[in-house]
């Protein structure tokens, strides 16, 4: 049975200010990194094809060796996402509306889970 922890913010682009002077014409990819003991979890969110709607690309690390085969589970107000990680320890998930979602990653030795996550 695997241990279920709440994965820490450790670094997210949007808290970090563009450089003095520097104006942003396209809205940026936001990159999001959360770590739950020796388990990263890499996010980056970014605006998809489809106006108002957002792509979720992430890549799950234990010791910083990718996990292949991690359940990923996405819950949002009217959507649900179940997705594996490849060989790469990644995943991508498309075509989601802005908000507020719940994210849980299981692994062999550990459950993440990061709530909320905010998609804007």
């Amino acid at each position: 049975m695997s241990d279920r922890i709440e994965a820490r913010l450790v670094y997210d682009t949007k808290a970090q200010p563009l450089s003095s002077g520097v104006r942003a014409v396209v809205q940026r990819a936001r990159r999001v990194l959360y770590a739950a003991d020796e388990t990263e979890l890499v996010l980056q969110i970014a605006p998809d094809k489809q106006a108002d709607r957002m792509k979720l690309a992430g890549q799950v690390l234990d010791e910083g060796m990718p996990i292949e085969g991690a359940a990923v589970n996405l819950r949002g107000l009217a959507r649900k996402d179940e997705h594996e990680t490849d060989e790469d320890g990644e995943f991508t998930i498309g075509s989601l509306p802005r908000g507020e979602y719940s994210l849980q990653i299981d692994t062999p030795s550990r459950q993440l889970s990061v709530t909320p996550l905010e998609l804007e």
